[in-house]
């Protein structure tokens, strides 16, 4: 038997109440391949609940090892997509092998990807690491497990491992071919009916190098998803679950031809793009089956995003605030909730550069209508081996938190003259021209009921019993009627905490 785990986040900002797409895209491909071996998969936060603090942390961590002593796993396998689930997957593989030491651990995602060597020099409790797509390493490594066999003893590709003191890569493998995507495969859930939204990946990669991003170190090319697939995914998940609402998992969504679909299947789909990938005029054509729109938009400053590398040149630059403009305003008339994400202080960034954004955030809000917008606007963070970090220290006067892969690394001072008080007064600026309409709340509430909500809102004196697992309100129930009982309570805790909602993402991560 293997067990498959999505851990929670330190950072609440991050939850969704769906069910994990990546570590789900690899356990289907592995039991659709060896069929009789048992596959389940774990999602702590939607079976276990959300931990607000320590004692509620090992309250949760003490049912999963009640459950783990029952299952006994030959091996676990452990996804991280994100920075902020990065110490808790640490803590998690310290855990498990504290109470079982003959469970093999490997993990795989973004973060393990890029920093194999932190993780080995942070614990021993992992036993091997997956680089890049997982699907083919993960099946070998099943198979191995299951034969009674030692994954590192076959020449498996992708794979990183450390013994006595050393780290041993094997050679890159080819890149793994959508058009061998297993069908996702709901079963393997614990409550798989308990999930009310569906992320899915209609294609992986990104050719653009945008120097903040970690897509392109890990797949550089844009890859889609065969229709025949999508199709039969959609078709089954949506039997499947008690989901209506479709959160598009893509660094580009083109695949508007799937719209009729979507619409037969009675779903809304949330998705996000670049605003200089998506064609203003589609938008009246899907506004029917449309939740919402996000549009990665970083900044309105010509220079900053010459150091994102995000427009080319000056030509592109003019097309890039004209599409943004044309599609808040399709968006604005055909009703349908937008969400504008933004950089702040990035590395480079003077006061000049802030106040473009603002004067462009100030025209956009003017054309708001019912279906509200957000900007979703936040500080700049630099992680080491990035280009966003190489070009921090390649900048005179940049300032930032260097506390590691495991930290913040917040940009304190992105040039001579800009400090980070200056930042924030300018991001709270900026935030306060979002229109929360009634529709934009119903949005936010379904796909991220957390939204920028700082911690001690978690624990309101509003929130009822029902909606924690334990009788001193410290797990948070994200399942069914709890999570609908908050999600109505959200307009009341945005309102008591909208002072709090536009500071610092400190105010917003578990203290745990």
């Amino acid at each position: 038997m293997i067990l498959f785990i999505e851990p929670f986040s330190k950072n609440i900002g991050m939850y969704v109440p769906a069910y994990p797409l990546p570590i789900m895209e690899i356990a289907s491909f592995v039991k659709s391949n060896i069929p009789d071996v048992e596959i389940k998969v774990t999602s702590i936060p939607m079976d276990y609940g959300l931990p607000l603090t320590k004692d509620g942390k090992e309250q949760v961590y003490k049912e999963f090892l009640k459950d783990l002593s029952t299952i006994k796993p030959k091996g676990v396998g452990i996804s991280c997509t994100a920075i902020s689930q990065a110490e808790e997957v640490v803590n998690l593989c310290d855990l498990i092998k504290a109470h079982h030491p003959d469970i093999f651990i490997f993990l795989g995602g973004y973060f393990p990807t890029l920093y194999y060597e932190e993780i080995f020099s942070r614990t021993s409790a992992v036993d091997l690491i997956v680089l890049g797509e997982g699907e083919i390493s993960a099946l070998k490594i099943v198979e191995s497990l299951e034969s009674g066999e030692n994954p590192i003893d076959h020449n498996i590709p992708n794979l990183v491992w450390k013994t006595d003191g050393k780290i041993h890569l094997t050679q890159k493998g080819k890149p793994f071919y959508l058009s061998k995507k297993a069908l996702l495969n709901p079963s393997l859930l614990k409550y798989p009916s308990r999930y009310d939204i569906l992320p899915y990946a209609f294609s992986r990669g990104c050719p653009y190098n945008c120097n903040f991003c970690m897509e392109s170190s890990i797949r550089p090319h844009r890859r889609a998803v065969p229709n025949d697939i999508i199709h039969l995914d959609l078709k089954n998940l949506r039997h499947q679950t008690n989901a209506h609402t479709l959160l598009v998992s893509d660094a580009l969504f083109k695949s508007f031809d799937i719209f009729p679909l979507l619409r037969s299947l009675g779903l809304k789909v949330n998705f996000e793009t670049r605003c200089d990938i998506l064609d203003p005029s589609i938008i009246s054509e899907i506004s029917d089956s449309c939740g919402a729109i996000a549009l990665g938009f970083e900044s309105a400053s010509y220079h900053t995003l010459r150091r994102m590398n995000k427009v080319k040149d000056k030509s592109h630059y003019e097309k890039y605030l004209a599409n943004t403009m044309a599609i808040f305003k399709e968006a604005a008339r055909n009703e349908i909730p937008m969400m504008i994400f933004m950089i702040a202080g990035y590395p480079g960034d003077t006061e000049e550069d802030l106040k473009k954004s603002l004067a462009f955030a100030q025209r956009l809000s003017k054309n708001t209508g019912p279906g509200g917008h957000v900007f979703k606007i936040g500080e700049c963070h630099v992680y080491p081996r990035t280009q966003i970090y190489d070009l921090a220290l390649s900048l005179p006067d940049v300032e930032f938190d260097d506390d590691g892969v495991f930290g913040q690394n917040i940009v304190r001072q992105p040039s001579k003259n800009l400090n980070h008080e200056t930042i924030l007064a300018y991001t709270k600026e900026i935030f306060d021209l979002s229109n929360h309409t009634p529709k934009l709340y119903k949005m936010i509430q379904e796909i991220m009921p957390f939204f920028r909500l700082p911690v001690q809102a978690l624990q309101d004196e509003m929130i009822p019993d029902q909606c924690f697992k334990d009788n001193h309100r410290e797990i948070f129930n994200v399942q069914g009627k709890s999570l609908s009982t908050f999600r109505g309570l959200t307009p009341d805790l945005v309102a008591k905490y909208k002072e709090l909602m536009s500071g610092q993402r400190s105010t917003r991560i578990l203290p745990l």
